[in-house]
C-alpha cells in the first residue's frame, strides 16, 4: 500500500491510463513525485512504485461508486482528479452514424465524466479542497465534418465542468478544462497521416503538442496556488 497520507505526497486520480493521453499524464506526474491512482477497462500498463491501477468501467455507476470508496479508504485524501477517459473516432458523417455509435460516445465521453466527477467531488467537498481537471478537445469548437458524435459530447463536458465549478466553489474545489489539439501519442498513429494533416490545417499553431506540454497546463490548474481559477478552459494551438 502506498501511504500517501503519511509521506505528504499529493494524490492524483487519472482515468483512462492504459494508453494515450492518460498514460502520458500519469507518467508525467509520477516523475514529479505524485502518487497516481489510475483506471481503465484494461490491464495495467504503467509500472511505478507510486502508481496503483484499478480495472474500472467508468460508464458503470456501480463500478465507479465502488472504486471511489476503495480509493478513499486506501488514500484518505484526493488532491487532484483528471477525467481523461473517452472515445475518439473520427470520420463518420451524421448520415452514416448509428444511434448505437452516438450513444457510445455519450457514455464514454460524458456519462463517464459525470459519474467520476460526481463521486470524487463528494470526497473533495468533505475535505474542503480539490482540483478537478477535465480533458476536452478543440474539436468541440471546430464544427468539423465527421465529428457529429465526438464534438457535441466534448462540448457537453465543458458546460458540465462550468456548472460543477459554480457548485463546488464554496468548498475549496476548482474545476477547469484543458482542451488540447492533437497530442503526439502512440494511439494517434491509428488515424494516419491524412487525419494528422487535416487536424493541423485547422489549428492556429500547426504542430502536434507533446504530452509534457499538456502536463504543463494541467500543472497550472492543479497547483494549490490556482485557487482563484475555476470554470476556465485552456485551448492549445487554437484561437477561439
Amino acid at each position: 500500500m502506498i501511504n500517501a497520507a503519511n509521506d505528504g505526497a499529493q494524490v492524483m486520480v487519472v482515468t483512462g491510463t492504459s494508453r494515450g493521453i492518460g498514460f502520458e499524464i500519469a507518467n508525467c506526474f509520477l516523475q514529479k513525485g505524485f502518487v497516481v491512482v489510475g483506471c481503465s477497462r484494461g490491464a495495467q500498463t504503467i509500472q511505478h512504485p507510486s502508481y496503483k491501477h484499478y480495472i474500472v468501467d467508468a460508464c458503470n455507476e456501480l463500478e465507479v461508486k465502488k472504486w471511489v470508496r476503495t480509493v478513499k479508504n486506501e488514500y484518505r485524501k484526493i488532491n487532484i482528479l483528471i477525467c481523461n477517459v473517452g472515445l475518439v473516432q473520427l470520420g463518420a458523417v451524421t448520415g452514416a452514424t448509428s444511434l448505437e455509435s452516438f450513444k457510445s460516445f455519450l457514455d464514454s465521453n460524458l456519462v463517464s465524466t459525470f459519474l467520476v466527477c460526481r463521486e470524487f467531488s463528494k470526497v473533495m467537498m468533505l475535505q474542503r479542497y480539490g482540483r478537478i481537471i477535465n480533458i476536452g478537445s478543440i474539436m468541440s469548437e471546430m464544427h468539423a465534418p465527421g465529428t457529429c458524435a465526438y464534438a457535441p459530447t466534448k462540448l457537453a463536458v465543458v458546460e458540465f465542468t462550468k456548472v460543477l465549478a459554480r457548485e463546488l466553489a464554496d468548498y475549496g474545489v476548482t474545476c477547469n478544462i484543458v482542451s488540447p489539439s492533437m497530442v503526439r501519442t502512440d494511439s494517434n498513429l491509428v488515424f494516419g497521416s491524412k487525419w494528422e494533416k487535416a487536424m493541423l490545417d485547422m489549428q492556429t499553431i500547426k504542430r502536434p503538442i507533446e504530452a509534457s506540454e499538456l502536463c504543463h497546463l494541467i500543472d497550472f490548474f492543479a497547483s494549490p496556488l490556482s485557487s482563484i481559477v475555476t470554470g476556465q478552459i485552456l485551448h492549445t494551438c487554437f484561437v477561439n
